[in-house]
């Protein structure tokens, strides 16, 4: 069951207050029926903090702030549980499509072929045509040796790689930051990539989680992910403290261009590597805040990033 089926009260009194209530940027003025045509950069934003919406109310919504599509969550707690992925996406790729959207990419808890329906959702993604999943994170047992994970984790790749293939999809894995996190610092995902096209499994490169990394070091994971990189996820953050009781700086999601994130001289050498490419926006530092709040940012943040792309009307 999808969870546009449940609380819808913030809709009518909410979304459509946020997007009237403030002229819409010029941006927006491209409409989603840019979105069938051959644009260079596509744009698209995951829909985790809007997931209280119907099918119809949130194709709405990105057709007004300007949005190509979404990066929809098919994982558990996600807009769709991916037990109902097979039923429930042809109903929300008609409602898209009548919008001139698309499911850009879906957010899975996908890692491996033996993922919990896992061959479902890609099958499901081949025959409606959607593009991309983002997979799960592959998470390190820090109490073990790191280089014998490594070698665990590369023939299930492989095995994914080959289901993807099956279907036309690729799969994307996206870095994030902490000791953790496989991927973390590109050195062990590189490690794992070798030898898959990136046609079955890439890279969506996270500008945020790579500065949160690596400081100032973050164009060398750049650098060296390139060759992988399918799509780009963009979000900001600033260093603070996510308790009171605590001692040492954590990253902290920001509103976009307002952290430690140096979006202008990033996305001018993205633009340089990258002729096209598919962009997908986070906002998710308004977790409590609810639907009105989230659908404000949301075109605060688009704004911000077409500015920095150049790509304002």
């Amino acid at each position: 069951m999808s969870k546009f089926q449940l609380n819808r009260r913030s809709f009518v009194a909410g979304a459509s207050a946020a997007l009237a209530s403030t002229a819409l940027p010029t941006f927006a003025a491209s409409s989603a029926s840019a979105a069938g045509q051959n644009k260079p950069y596509e744009y698209c934003t995951f829909i985790k903090f809007l997931q209280d919406l119907s099918y119809e109310e949130l194709a709405t919504t990105l057709t007004g702030i300007g949005f190509d599509g979404a990066e929809v969550t098919v994982r558990k707690g996600g807009y769709i549980a991916p037990e109902a992925a097979t039923d429930e996406l042809p109903k929300l790729a008609e409602v898209f499509a009548k919008h001139d959207l698309k499911i850009n990419i879906l957010t899975t808890d996908i890692v491996d072929v033996e993922s919990p329906n896992a061959k479902a959702i890609v099958k499901s993604m081949g025959d409606l045509g959607i593009k991309h999943y983002r997979m799960g994170f592959c998470r390190y047992d820090m109490k073990a040796p790191i280089l014998p994970q490594i070698e665990t984790i590369k023939p299930k790749f492989k095995e994914l790689a080959a289901l993807n293939r099956e279907s036309a999809v690729t799969a994307v894995y996206q870095n994030h930051a902490g000791a953790k996190y496989m991927g973390a610092t590109f050195w062990d995902l590189l490690q794992i990539l070798e030898g898959i096209p990136k046609e079955e499994i890439g890279s969506i490169f996270d500008i945020r989680h790579a500065v949160a990394e690596g400081s100032g070091a973050w164009p060398l994971y750049y650098d060296i992910i390139k060759p992988h990189i399918v799509a780009l996820s963009v979000k900001d953050f600033n260093w603070g403290f996510k308790k009171e009781k605590d001692t040492r700086l954590s990253p902290l999601h920001s509103p976009l261009g307002e952290g430690q994130v140096d979006l202008k001289t990033f996305l001018k050498t993205f633009k340089t590597d990258f002729e096209s490419a598919l962009i997908t926006l986070h906002v998710e530092y308004l977790p409590k805040d609810g639907l009105d709040a989230n659908i404000a940012a949301l075109k605060r943040d688009f704004g911000v990033l077409q500015k920095a792309m150049g790509d304002e009307g």
